[in-house]
């Protein structure tokens, strides 16, 4: 099966969701009817996003909010000190140790989400656009599954200070106006026994206990000890004896396994939930149709390749079930070389949790598990990047991470590329002014688009002949449309006429 898309040259301006302007949103958008994990990755890595089948580029040195690709390095993350206390904090409420607020949550207007907030920029206006779409995926599919293909082929990132003096001058008592010298490396007195902190001493005394009972424990090796604790250890140290049991599913919605089916009603029920209490959506903007469009329905084809992750790839959500009930779902494509995360929500009533930044965590150490047994999936695709945009920086927080140079479609360290959005929202992010996009069709690639026309598919250099005489601007259209997915996909993907 081929990925087939319709590119739509208008650019019409939108509403801006994150600075709020009526009219300064541009993008290019394009309706896949179908793509190829493949393809797809190609495409994000040129900038596309998608919601739904809905796939948009946005207009960089336009938009008034210009919008970065991101992706962290999941093979070399670090927690922080405040993700790891959301690791920690979990596993608490888990244990037994904590537990929710029974106040009714707060308000929110601004993201909590470690994932991509597609919903406020996109819905916004875009939705509008996309409904006017909508007709568009209503192209009969088996009509293209037997279509006749026309030779279509294409290319398969406090010191302690020094204290110099060795004598320390301690004034005694007034009743003993006297002065001693202390020297510091006389050390403490050889005879008593070294101190010890409270948590050797606690140690000690269990490893005591264990030795009482016959068990015999040896000694922590120092190199463990000492190793720095990554995701994976915060998950695996809970005890199997936990208050809460939270358990993650990966269920496949496109197509819609049995187990989505199975929880889909569940599924929306906490979707309208987080949508009308942290976005403050109405109701009639969270219904099951507009859910499924944004949320569920997927253009991405199911592929299953050998030495592939068990799953597949395609479009999945990861359900958080907390003691039998779903509270949590992070909605994420499972491309060749990434995660790529869509969208999160959850329950507010566990808004305490900060499940937007556990639930991020949780997908880093998903895509670490994946290459352990794929290694090609090294890559967390967390969406946009919004710098001019403060409450989207928090992106920036799962280090280490990279940005996608809009001009030459090459990836620069987000630490490199903070000077240069300090001092403009829109920059060329790479610093080789000599530089270009290697991917970027020349006048002989073009000949090589696969078009859809009628019900068959031909060469654009066959398709030129008669749309030339027809139409010149559709020349043009498919000139911009190749520019904007690149040289490798242009030759893949299917263009419908």
């Amino acid at each position: 099966m081929h990925s087939l898309v319709e590119y739509f040259a208008e650019h019409e301006s939108y509403r801006c969701g994150y600075c709020k302007s009526p009219d300064t949103n541009f993008s290019h958008g394009m309706w896949a009817h179908t793509l190829t994990v493949s393809d797809y990755q190609d495409l994000i890595d040129r900038g596309w996003r998608r919601s739904g089948k809905y796939c948009y580029k946005p207009i960089m040195d336009v938009t008034c909010c210009p919008l970065y690709t991101i992706r962290c390095r999941s093979l070399e993350f670090k927690a922080t000190k405040s993700q790891k206390k959301v690791l920690k904090q979990v596993n608490k409420f888990l244990i037994g140790h904590d537990s929710t607020p029974t106040e009714a949550p707060r308000k929110m207007s601004t993201c909590s989400s470690g994932s991509e907030v597609l919903g406020e920029g996109y819905e916004e206006g875009g939705e509008q656009y996309v409904e006017s779409m909508r007709e568009h995926q209503d192209i009969n599919l088996e009509d293209f599954k037997s279509s006749k293909v026309l030779d279509v082929s294409g290319d398969e990132a406090q010191d302690k200070n020094n204290i110099n003096s060795d004598v320390i001058k301690v004034e005694k008592p007034a009743s003993q106006a006297v002065q001693s010298n202390i020297r510091k490396d006389v050390g403490p007195d050889p005879n008593k026994a070294p101190c010890k902190k409270a948590k050797q001493l606690r140690i000690e005394r269990k490893l005591e206990k264990l030795r009482e009972k016959g068990i015999d424990v040896l000694p922590v090796n120092n190199a463990c000890k000492n190793r720095e604790k990554q995701i994976e250890d915060f998950i695996n140290e809970l005890p199997d004896d936990v208050k809460h049991k939270l358990e993650i599913k990966l269920v496949r919605t496109t197509p819609p396994s049995p187990e989505w089916l199975a929880t889909a009603k569940e599924t929306h029920d906490v979707y309208v939930k987080y949508q009308t209490t942290i976005h403050n959506d109405k109701p009639d903007k969270c219904t099951e149709p507009k859910f499924r469009d944004f949320l569920v329905q997927s253009p991405l084809l199911e592929e299953h390749r050998e030495n592939g992750p068990p799953s597949g790839y395609g479009s999945f959500h990861q359900q958080y079930w907390l003691d039998g009930k779903i509270i949590a779902v992070g909605v994420i494509d499972i491309l060749p070389k990434c995660v790529s995360s869509v969208y999160f929500f959850y329950d507010p009533q566990y808004m305490n949790l900060t499940l937007g930044t556990y639930g991020a965590l949780r997908e880093i150490e998903f895509t670490r598990h994946l290459h352990s047994l794929c290694p090609q999936i090294q890559y967390y695709y967390m969406g946009y990047y919004i710098h001019s945009c403060r409450k989207m920086r928090y992106k920036g927080n799962f280090n280490p991470s990279d940005l996608l140079c809009p001009e030459t479609y090459k990836w620069f360290p987000l630490v490199d590329c903070i000077p240069k959005l300090e001092a403009s929202p829109y920059s060329r992010l790479d610093p080789d002014i000599d530089s270009i996009d290697e991917n970027c069709p020349k006048e002989s690639d073009l000949n090589f688009i696969p078009v859809w026309v009628n019900g068959a598919v031909m060469l654009y250099k066959a398709y030129k002949k008669h749309a030339a005489r027809r139409n010149g601007k559709k020349v043009n259209d498919v000139i911009d449309y190749s520019r904007l997915v690149g040289t490798k996909a242009s030759k893949s993907l299917i263009l419908l006429r």
